[in-house]
């Protein structure tokens, strides 16, 4: 969808150019024709034409070359200075071939003003001031001309400055968001190579189920997870693994509740986004706890297509004393939240005695 944008903006430009001309260059003959119902004559509409071409070619010589490097670089005096010099020439080399190629008739003239010929003494004094009035009537085009362009330039360089802008936010947020990335994968690292040290300590034989486990999850972290979004199902296999390699350390010294659907169609998420509520809950919910548990719920709103979220896990009372380093899941998760999901998400956290609740919710589509 991105590049058919691209592509329809790429030649909406041009046709727009071409629309505003086409307009500037039969508005003179529809105007003409619905006032009298005339149309001009051969002469009268071939100056008009020389008069437009050189209107057009003014326009995008002010655009493309004295407003960028005359005005922005010399300065407006020397600006001014150079429009009024190339407006006299236009003027003038327009009205010199008007004149020499495409001279209009008196009877021409009687048609266009409705005024008859004057008498032969005022004749020669008539056509001086015909020739001066013709020459301020092409000036006041250029005027206009001046006007627009002028605007046309501005309104285009604040519009690829605020592109520009945008496009360097954009990178900016990825590569912060690379770099949260990159912060989950030691710290997801750090949590699953204790339990294996702990697995080897016992010399158990979960030890290799457990390692296969995690190739599956690397595969998942190192392949799959650099995308801007990945599939639901994905990630639930993904978090099902983690939480699978867990039980295998833990077994029934854990109350685990799993309520999570097995498909989740026509969904995506940011990559490893679940993962810090559930990695929090099994290094907090247990250890000194009497009756470690852990409860997870997953689910899709298929008619608002809001995902809600849901971990409670047992804590101990002296959690308030837990390493500063424990937060580090969450908060990356937050940051990363505001990111991708700025006002299309939920999140809470609360502490209710020895139990702690974390509740997201996440607008998917």
């Amino acid at each position: 969808m991105a590049i058919k944008n691209q592509q329809f903006n790429k030649y909406l430009t041009p046709l727009g150019h071409i629309l505003f001309w086409m307009l500037l260059l039969f508005l003179p003959h529809m105007v003409r024709i619905s006032s009298t119902g005339v149309r001009f004559s051969d002469s009268v509409q071939n100056r008009l034409i020389i008069g437009n071409l050189f209107l057009i070619a003014f326009f995008y010589i002010n655009v493309y070359i004295f407003y960028p490097l005359i005005y922005k670089r010399k300065g407006l005096i020397l600006y001014v200075v150079v429009l009024a010099v190339t407006v006299f020439l236009f003027v003038r080399t327009s009205f010199m071939i008007e004149r020499t190629y495409f001279r209009v008739k008196p009877t021409e003239i009687e048609n266009l003003t409705n005024k008859k010929p004057a008498p032969p003494n005022q004749e020669k004094a008539r056509k001086r001031r015909h020739k001066e009035g013709y020459f301020y009537f092409l000036l006041f085009p250029y005027i206009f001309i001046i006007g627009v362009s002028i605007s046309y330039r501005i309104i285009r360089d604040s519009s690829r400055a605020e592109k520009s802008l945008k496009e360097k936010e954009n990178e900016n947020l990825k590569t912060e968001l690379s770099f949260l990335r990159s912060q989950v994968s030691p710290h997801f690292m750090f949590n699953v190579l204790n339990t294996l040290v702990a697995m080897a300590r016992k010399k158990s034989d979960l030890m290799e189920p457990s390692l296969i486990k995690l190739s599956h999850m690397m595969r998942y972290m190192l392949y799959e997870s650099n995308d801007e979004k990945i599939s639901l199902d994905k990630e639930v296999e993904y978090l099902r693994n983690y939480i699978d390699l867990q039980l295998l350390r833990f077994g029934d010294d854990l109350l685990l509740e799993l309520d999570i659907a097995d498909s989740y169609d026509d969904y995506e998420i940011e990559p490893m986004l679940l993962i810090s509520f559930i990695e929090n809950a099994f290094k907090h919910g247990i250890g000194m706890v009497d009756d470690p548990f852990i409860k997870i719920k997953l689910a899709v709103n298929q008619a608002t297509n809001w995902l809600e979220f849901k971990v409670e896990n047992s804590v101990s009372p002296q959690d308030s004393a837990r390493d500063k380093a424990s937060g580090i899941g969450l908060n990356n998760m937050r940051r990363r939240l505001e990111l991708l999901y700025k006002d299309r998400y939920k999140l809470e956290t609360v502490l209710n005695g020895t139990t702690f609740v974390s509740k997201l919710n996440i607008q998917l589509k």
